[in-house]
């Protein structure tokens, strides 16, 4: 599984790095590719935080990102990336299941998906499933995570 998230993450990074070496960026990007791109990208954010992949999360976090945590803590791209880093939090199983794309334009992407996670962050205890409503942007031409929301699925 590790082995093919890499491998979609160099698949997206060969085929991004080739239109910006061609100085093109598409004109047109449907829904489609959009909803695609997207979707490998919410595999490679949980699958960079569960490697502490802190320059994966600083390449796929906009400067302005925000997170919002399931006990109403608000993150910026440095704290989330400090909490990624920090050797005290384990993460020990982290993916997504049931992704949804909800929304797409030429520069906006809304996803919803429900991320297993096992494990202890700052003294909070994560075991179990969580929706989480993940939104990308196109920056300078590509596709960067602005934000998310993490709440908890009560059994």
């Amino acid at each position: 599984m590790k082995f093919a998230y890499g491998f979609a993450a160099s698949l997206l990074v060969i085929v991004a790095s080739a239109a910006l070496a061609l100085g093109q960026t598409p004109k047109k990007t449907s829904a489609e590719d959009v909803a695609a791109t997207v979707s490998v990208m919410d595999h490679i954010w949980l699958d960079a935080a569960h490697n502490r992949d802190t320059g994966t999360m600083a390449w796929l976090f906009a400067d302005n990102f925000v997170e919002i945590h399931p006990g109403g803590e608000i993150v910026n791209k440095t704290e989330q990336i400090d909490q990624i880093k920090d050797t005290s939090r384990d993460i020990n199983e982290i993916h997504p299941d049931d992704i949804k794309v909800l929304y797409t334009s030429a520069d906006t992407a809304i996803v919803l998906d429900t991320t297993t996670i096992r494990g202890n962050s700052g003294g909070v205890n994560y075991n179990g499933k969580y929706k989480v409503i993940r939104v990308f942007v196109r920056q300078q031409g590509r596709w960067r995570a602005a934000g998310a929301g993490i709440a908890p699925i009560m059994p």
